[in-house]
């Protein structure tokens, strides 16, 4: 396969960047037939490829393994602008079965899994590929059945094989990480949708968005500090280099990691400390350079101690980490001198040493510390937990580090509820398959890029403006049980189109198949807790836009998914369910007739929700990362308040309303509905629920009288007074003043009689 390595062949350059992404992700109209979306024009194929084709067809008919699944590969992923050949790759890929390829199985499971690839869909036979391709040591095939076997995806749900998958996975990984220590990594494992505020963009989603753009997030957060005026030295130079110099050595979607400048960056801002303060032993005065300063030199200790940038340096390291700690102690410096202890990398090994820093590390809620501690104080007992008299701290140690979000930390987590270690250490401890399991998953969805180093390819398909390439990349992930990656799959496949829209680009149309496979994953993600996806379904399957997809409507489908998101606390949730009420549409609601009051119950709960969401509108960090803010979501306050009122207007004044209003008036109506509708209720604790709202109704409708009363009263007496004063005037005899006044005193009565009216009637 070397010829393929030496073709002369650069990929398109990328469509979107940085800035031009956000809010402009535009997926194009897919074609039928040529089974392409409507993108620019690809490159064509170098020349060279006509070469190595034939080479390959022929390897191929000799049955070379390698050269069977490489050309099945290429035709269908369209690699080096290669045309797409979905039976001709599905043939290859049988053929390379014969040989036990776990690849090729894992192909075969995916082409009759989704039925993109011109097959009919059969599950059956697609979880026969997978497993064949689990049997043959193949990593994805091993992702996928771990998934479906934990959440019973077209198979009945055995949560102990999932385990045994997992924990297999999960040793994998852990292999992995320990021999790639420190080396940071993209996490690709983003929803494609949120680069257009999510699937209801920005002001309607309410799940948290998954991009993290780490040189948005510093040139934010640099921002945020000269908004407040922070008077840092020269122009906040401490604060430019710590992040330029974190730029280049997370790198992130669009920037490339760089050690060699984040070397220099973290160097130049040492430096300049040393510069400034090394005269008058290191006493800074300014808190915000105090902690800049202390931040580059850690960091740029650990650059020595792991040798990335330059050469390996521990003395160095050690000394730098000194100094930060003489500057402003930090978690993670306290962290790293303990490691230095513990490993001997500058003297013998010392625990004693090694467990004091591990401890003050710990009192600064340092994640990797708490971790550490814990394995000392295992290894210290000879790696037997259960026998150790540290067993507590070991297990409460390891808990708090897997809670603050250290990764090792959910692997080891995992082992020790395997090992039993909860039942000694905190009883109280709940351990089940599923809890166990929920810590290995969380552990590998960390490590995506080992595990799945096609969502970076994906990624970069996707910019490139190549979608049928990406919705592959994601379309495997999301088959593993990657939640972003089923939303992203979904969105390629199916986008809701705007109610109105000034553009001249036609709107687009969706096939039942792709619609019917965009569900499927949505309800995949939805099941794992994306509440954007569960309306979302509910949407589709109540007609809830204007150009409907060609789904037949189901309203028992849709309310139980509206049900599922409110039960979740999703306010846009709630008002689904509060509109099917109103309208009396859906499963529950009898004879397809109005209930106002579980219609009022949704609709002040999408406000009650509405308002946490907006309480709880903060950074969320975890492990030290910032991963994004909450977003509020759902209908603004004033369209669910809107909401409100509509419904009391249409409560009080609906047909229904007036004829009972005949046999004993709309109070009485009011209380006949609301003992019948307490009688059919089941249960004693919702019934108590219903009786609270129905008293709170109650309590609105005799304020609405009070207030309405009150009005014309006021005004009422008004006239009266007015009236009384303009008699006694004319038993006075001035004749003359009330000529003058009365014609304008009349007009502005009758006027302010008519905004009497007006505020009468907004008040009904």
């Amino acid at each position: 396969m070397t010829i393929l390595n030496s073709l002369n062949y650069s990929p398109p350059p990328p469509i979107y960047n940085l800035d031009n992404i956000e809010g402009n992700l535009y997926i194009p109209q897919y074609n039928n037939t040529t089974r392409q979306y409507e993108t620019i024009p690809q490159l064509p194929p170098p020349a060279e490829l006509a070469q190595v084709i034939p080479m390959l067809e022929k390897a191929s008919r000799l049955n070379h393994t390698l050269a069977m699944v490489t050309l099945a590969d290429m035709y269908i992923f369209g690699n080096y602008s290669m045309p797409t050949n979905y039976p001709r790759a599905e043939q290859l890929y049988h053929q390379a079965t014969t040989s036990g390829n776990g690849h090729a199985y894992f192909m075969l499971g995916l082409i009759y899994s989704t039925g993109l690839f011109g097959q009919e869909i059969d599950q059956e036979r697609a979880n026969l590929y997978y497993q064949f391709g689990v049997e043959n040591s193949d990593m994805n095939s091993i992702l996928v059945m771990a998934y479906r076997n934990n959440r019973g995806i077209d198979m009945v749900p055995n949560c102990e094989i999932a385990l045994n998958y997992y924990v297999h996975l999960a040793n994998l990984g852990m292999d992995n990480l320990l021999q790639s220590q420190g080396e940071f990594q993209v996490d690709y494992n983003i929803r494609v949708s949120d680069f257009n505020g999510g699937l209801y963009g920005e002001k309607m989603s309410e799940t948290r968005s998954s991009i993290e753009v780490q040189s948005r997030v510093y040139s934010d957060l640099r921002s945020q500090l000269e908004e407040y005026n922070i008077n840092t030295n020269d122009d906040h130079e401490f604060v430019n280099l710590y992040f330029q110099g974190l730029e280049y050595l997370k790198g992130d979607y669009f920037t490339s990691k760089n050690y060699t400048v984040a070397f220099e960056k973290f160097d130049e801002c040492v430096k300049l400390g040393d510069d400034l303060y090394q005269s008058n032993n290191y006493k800074v005065g300014n808190s915000i350079d105090k902690m800049f300063l202390s931040s580059c030199q850690s960091t740029l200790a650990k650059l020595y101690m792991l040798g990335i940038g330059t050469d390996k340096d521990i003395p160095k390291a050690k000394s730098l980490y000194e100094l930060s700690l003489k500057i402003q102690p930090s978690a993670e410096t306290y962290n790293d001198l303990g490691m230095i202890e513990q490993q001997g990398l500058l003297t013998q090994v010392n625990t004693t040493q090694a467990i004091k820093h591990y401890v003050q590390a710990v009192k600064h809620k340092s994640p990797e510390g708490n971790r550490n501690l814990s394995l000392l104080l295992l290894n210290m007992t000879g790696g037997s937990p259960h026998k150790s008299d540290y067993r507590k701290e070991i297990f409460s140690n390891m808990k708090q580090a897997a809670y603050l979000g250290d990764i090792q930390a959910l692997f080891h987590l995992g082992n020790f509820l395997q090992m039993g270690l909860s039942k000694y250490a905190e009883p109280e401890f709940e351990v089940t398959c599923t809890n166990t399991i929920l810590y290995y998953k969380v552990f590998i969805e960390r490590l995506s890029s080992f595990y799945a180093p096609h969502l970076k390819y994906a990624f970069q398909e996707l910019i490139r403006g190549n979608f049928n390439n990406a919705l592959i990349g994601y379309m495997i992930a999301a088959e593993q049980g990657f939640e972003p990656a089923q939303i992203s799959t979904a969105y390629l496949l199916y986008q809701l189109q705007p109610l109105y829209s000034t553009s001249a680009t036609p709107k687009k149309t969706f096939t039942e198949d792709r619609i019917q496979l965009a569900i499927r994953y949505l309800e995949r993600a939805s099941k794992q807790g994306n509440d954007d996806a569960t309306v979302l379904l509910g949407d589709i399957y109540s007609g809830s836009y204007t150009e409907t997809p060609p789904i037949l409507t189901d309203y028992e489908r849709a309310f139980n998914f509206y049900r599922i998101a409110s039960d979740r606390h999703s306010s846009h949730g709630a008002y689904k369910l509060g509109e099917m009420y109103e309208y009396g549409i859906g499963p529950n609601i009898n004879n397809n007739s109005v209930d106002y009051f579980m219609a009022k119950r949704y609709y002040d709960s999408s406000l009650q929700f509405k308002e946490r969401l907006s309480d709880n509108t903060v950074v969320i960090k975890s492990g030290g990362r910032v991963t994004g803010t909450g977003n509020k979501g759902g209908y603004s306050k004033a369209h669910i308040s809107l909401a409100l009122l509509r419904l009391r207007v249409k409560y009080m004044f609906n047909k229904n309303a007036v004829d009972e209003e005949e046999s004993g008036g709309w109070l009485s109506a009011f209380r006949k509905v609301r003992i019948r509708h307490s009688l059919i209720q089941e249960e004693p604790e919702r019934v108590t629920e219903e009786q609270i709202v129905e008293q709170d109704y109650d309590i609105g409708d005799y304020l609405v009288i009070g207030l309405t009363g009150m009005f014309f009263l006021i005004f009422f007496v008004q006239n009266v007074i007015r009236s009384i004063r303009r008699m006694r005037n004319n038993r006075q005899g001035n004749e003359d003043d009330d000529d003058n006044v009365n014609p304008r005193q009349n007009q502005w009565n009758l006027n302010f009689r008519r905004g009497n009216f007006e505020i009468h009637f907004f008040a009904l």
